[in-house]
């Protein structure tokens, strides 16, 4: 079996999308952007190529792929995957110009930007979805999602134990994701004895794996470090202010807390300020002791 991925978005998105390593069969082509080539594993036998997008085109042209699963909906990536031979697509590809996709894959882009029912029932659909990422990907490809961790690249670098990473940061798109209580709990955190270390942008992506790979525990929000963290096997306490908290498969390593405005301001793009307040410093800083105290065992925080 030959497939073609077309992942090429956020990086956090790629890394969640992984587990598809584990679970197809044969050879994997892989397209995504070049800031994410860090990310996929050399390791990974049955990854064959990784391209990047602007590059792809040429070289899949004279290329024939049991399967393609293409999850970007953006045009330039639909548009590949509509242009290159397969038996079977799954996914979006290209119709009279626009963006649309096939019916195996409406259980993800019915929620999504190119529902075919449009924007309110796609975000009703979010709200009513209890399935994971990994739960409705898998379906799409057939499979059954058991539990498959991340693969990604990785890090040598050994947890060190008492050293707590925050990733305060969250891009521009989502402002809300910024909760606002992350110094005050860095200094409830020193004063139980704990070094913290804000993660910060580093040249490289080696570099930034690096510093989440040195944490014995990880804050942040629904953000790329969260997933890394997950793929490094790392505890993580992860704080959701305006995403959908059910779609993040927690691999027992991860605590939710779950902000109580969330469905209400589901994927807004404003700044919300009573749902980035709606969650407490007490109710963060509990979390985290109580994550550190049972390793990887299950526990979810609302």
């Amino acid at each position: 079996m030959k497939t073609l991925i077309v992942k090429c978005g956020a990086a956090g998105d790629v890394v969640r999308t992984t587990p598809l390593l584990r679970l197809l069969p044969g050879e994997i082509w892989w397209v995504t952007e070049s800031l994410n080539d860090g990310l996929l594993p050399l390791s990974a036998p049955n990854l064959n190529r990784v391209l990047k997008i602007g590059e792809a085109q040429a070289a899949v042209q004279n290329e024939q792929f049991d399967l393609v699963l293409s999850l970007e909906d953006d045009l330039a990536a639909a548009t590949l995957a509509t242009r290159t031979r397969h038996h079977r697509l799954v996914g979006t590809y290209v119709e009279e110009g626009r963006v649309t996709y096939t019916d195996s894959s409406e259980p993800w882009f019915g929620m999504g930007l190119v529902s075919k029912k449009g924007r309110d029932w796609a975000n009703n659909a979010k709200r009513r979805n209890t399935k994971t990422y990994q739960e409705i990907l898998f379906a799409m490809a057939d499979g059954c999602f058991r539990g498959e961790e991340y693969w990604i690249r990785g890090s040598t670098v050994a947890a060190t134990r008492g050293i707590i990473g925050i990733e305060q940061r969250a891009g521009d798109r989502w402002p809300t994701k910024k909760w606002h209580g992350y110094d005050d709990l860095a200094e409830r955190l020193r004063r139980d004895g704990y070094t913290v270390q804000f993660l910060a942008q580093r040249p490289t992506l080696a570099g930034y794996l690096d510093d989440i790979a040195r944490c014995e525990h990880l804050v942040c929000g629904d953000t790329l470090a969260m997933h890394l963290a997950l793929a490094l096997g790392r505890t993580v306490t992860a704080i959701f202010t305006c995403t959908p908290p059910q779609e993040i498969y927690d691999y027992g390593r991860l605590t939710k807390i779950v902000g109580s405005l969330v469905n209400e301001v589901l994927y807004q793009r404003t700044y919300v300020k009573e749902a980035v307040e709606s969650i407490s410093v007490e109710v963060v800083h509990s979390a985290i002791i109580q994550r550190i105290a049972s390793g990887s065992k299950k526990i979810a925080t609302s």
